[in-house]
């Protein structure tokens, strides 16, 4: 990977390819994306390409780096205990409603470049260990997040946790289900995911 340009126009160009390549990826697939046609939709020479890249894989691969950077951003552990029950302070609920609109939007907008990193992932070590490292700091929170409130199973109901909440997102969003709206599915969602932990302080 080339480092990163510091200069604020070469720091404009260098995210306008980012930008394209990610509409390219989505659109076209990885196969199809070339550093040309990545340069063409950014509005530059191909030769500009390669002043901040070395290859498509690169590209992608910064995409990626981006990405989880920005999830991890959003998605952060409340620094104290959150009241269940409470309706005078923010609740569990809040916080499994707010994670679930963020990550349903942040899919839907990149539902094409899903499938392309899925793919790469299965034939590409580093893109690979990337996501993995990206995961497993998502993963740590909610470890983290269900330790304060569970004595007993914590990895296993974070692994749960974990999973029915990409689930029911990834299957809505890039399956497509038209029975179910957004909002529907994210109040449903945030229901079943906050109903373990109230019944949990209810049992205690």
């Amino acid at each position: 990977m080339k480092p990163a340009p510091k200069q604020e126009r070469a720091i404009r160009k260098r995210n306008a390819l980012l930008a394209a390549a990610f509409d390219e990826f989505s659109s076209q697939g990885f196969e199809a994306t070339t550093a040309k046609s990545v340069a063409d939709r950014a509005g530059v020479a191909t030769g500009t390409f390669y002043q901040y890249f070395h290859n498509k894989h690169d590209v992608l691969l910064e995409i990626t780096r981006l990405r989880f950077a920005q999830l991890q951003e959003h998605l952060q552990v409340p620094e104290t205990r959150l009241g269940v029950m409470s309706s005078n302070s923010v609740r569990i609920r809040d916080v499994f409603r707010q994670a679930l609109e963020f990550l349903y939007d942040f899919h839907q907008q990149e539902s094409g470049l899903h499938e392309v990193l899925e793919y790469r992932r299965r034939v590409d070590p580093a893109l690979a260990e990337l996501m993995d490292n990206g995961e497993a700091v998502l993963m740590e929170r909610v470890r983290s997040f269900v330790a304060r409130y569970v004595r007993d199973d914590v990895e296993t109901t974070a692994f749960c946790l974990f999973s029915m909440a990409e689930g029911m997102v990834h299957r809505h969003v890039f399956q497509g289900h038209q029975d179910v709206n957004r909002d529907e599915l994210i109040e449903r969602g945030t229901h079943i995911l906050a109903a373990y932990f109230e019944n949990q302080n209810n049992n205690g």
